[in-house]
């Protein structure tokens, strides 16, 4: 739990409540043991530097096509932090809705239902579907929903704002791998394999830093195996092998552009035996530039 800061600037708060919450900081305890976001940056910051591959393990917790998706850390403590934070708010607040702020782009608390029982999620609300009803993306998990906005969300404490705090569940891009979005039966199929190949799996990810469109573009292994799953999306005929464009871009984005250029080498290679053996999308045949969506 957390003190107001409002309360706390007012000289409203209980001081032996302010005393223990900056004991929690001190000893990061509990949502504290979270890595605090400053709130306010420098004048003349640096530019942003280019990016090095780091291998990290992760898990997937939200699947978006078959090379889009939203991933936890392993081992990161952050997640189950928040979830224990978010149950501390639902218990003092309960499960009815509040007047808040219902414009595109702010974040509240949103309530959902993930089968153990109704509970309150931060959530950033992407669009307004309507006078009465929102759509919002729970940002530590990465899922999206359309809400009742009188009864399924209320504003979010202060203490709990991605400010403070960041969203736990970052968004990824399968590196220079093309996919059809889900109106396609081929997108259906790609998201199906992604889902198959990793959902419930310790992965090893290479995180390669952000690509054109500000995703964390990664390579995935699953355990015991060397090839990539965008080589195997790619070998499968459910998915592209990025232009020269893309590579070029990613490249340039990091200091050592080495692991991508043979990465889209692998990728090519893997495009041309999908598309003699007449797999996935090249069953009738070459596909034009024009018949897949990048993601």
């Amino acid at each position: 739990a957390t003190v107001d800061q409002r309360k706390i600037d007012y000289g409203e708060a209980p001081k032996v409540l302010v005393d223990a919450q900056n004991t929690a900081k001190a000893n990061k305890i509990g949502i504290w043991s979270i890595e605090q976001v400053a709130t306010s940056t420098e004048a003349g910051d640096a530019p942003v530097e280019k990016s090095s591959a780091n291998v990290s393990t992760i898990r997937l917790s939200e699947i978006r096509s078959g090379s889009n998706f939203y991933y936890h850390t392993v081992n990161d403590p952050a997640p189950k932090v928040m979830d224990e934070s978010m149950k501390e708010f639902t218990t003092k607040y309960g499960t009815a809705g509040a007047p808040c702020d219902a414009k595109v782009g702010k974040v509240v608390a949103a309530l959902f239902d993930d089968g153990t029982g109704k509970s309150w999620y931060r959530a950033k609300i992407v669009e307004k579907l309507s006078p009465s009803q929102a759509s919002v993306l729970f940002l530590d998990h990465g899922n999206l929903a359309k809400v009742p906005i009188a009864t399924h969300l209320r504003p979010l404490d202060d203490s709990l704002g991605i400010q403070r705090i960041p969203a736990v569940a970052k968004e990824a891009s399968l590196a220079l791998t093309v996919t059809r979005s889900l109106e396609s039966d081929e997108g259906i199929d790609a998201a199906r394999m992604l889902q198959s190949l990793c959902w419930g799996k310790d992965l090893t990810a290479q995180l390669l830093g952000t690509d054109e469109n500000g995703k964390m573009a990664v390579t995935i292994t699953s355990s015991g195996t060397e090839e990539t799953i965008n080589e195997e999306l790619v070998a499968s005929g459910l998915a592209r092998a990025a232009k020269r464009q893309a590579v070029y871009a990613l490249t340039n984005r990091m200091k050592d552009g080495s692991y991508v250029t043979k990465l889209a080498d692998k990728l090519q290679a893997a495009e041309d035996v999908a598309r003699k053996s007449r797999m996935g999308m090249w069953r009738y045949g070459d596909v034009g530039d024009d018949d897949v969506t990048e993601i």
